[in-house]
């Protein structure tokens, strides 16, 4: 039997994109498969690029905001899926290992809440993103998923995160 895998997924806000510092982002959920095979080559894509996403990061370009890493956590015993995939912010290097903010509260992870200070396994990161210029750089966990949503059941603001990608 095969375990669900829990992908966020940044939503916006409706009626402004997300693109410059302090942008309203919120976010949703959606299920895939664990062995569904884009969602697997995205994710080894994502560590292959990483050093595109620090490159970036430690530029500090004031056109470039909403620096992420989504990474997994090992789901609660019971919840139905094996791990649940959280997106981090704030991500900071000290003292030889890499950081990140929770950026949401887990819906299936015990003991973690959105703020808390996690830190990241480079070699379990399966995706990242950033926005410059109001387009989204990385995500492909976020446009895939989004992309199997059909056209006519997409809201206005899957519409336009999709419009966002580079």
């Amino acid at each position: 039997m095969l375990f669900l895998l829990l992908c966020g997924i940044f939503f916006m806000s409706c009626d402004r994109q997300p693109s410059a510092p302090g942008q309203q982002i919120r976010a949703e959920t959606a299920y895939a498969e664990q062995d569904d095979g884009e969602i697997l080559r995205i994710a080894m894509d994502a560590r292959r690029t990483l050093p595109i996403f620090f490159r970036q990061l430690a530029r500090g370009d004031a056109k470039e905001s909403g620096f992420s890493i989504k990474h997994p956590f090992r789901a609660d015993d019971g919840s139905g899926i094996g791990m649940e995939q959280l997106w981090l912010d704030g991500i900071h290097f000290k003292d030889g290992v890499f950081f990140g903010i929770l950026a949401g509260d887990p819906a299936h992870v015990s003991g973690m809440q959105k703020g808390d200070t996690v830190a990241l396994d480079m070699d379990a990161i399966t995706d990242w993103m950033y926005v410059r210029d109001g387009k989204i750089a990385g995500g492909r966990s976020i446009k895939y998923l989004l992309e199997q949503i059909p056209e006519s059941q997409r809201s206005e603001g899957q519409r336009k995160i999709l419009r966002m990608f580079e």
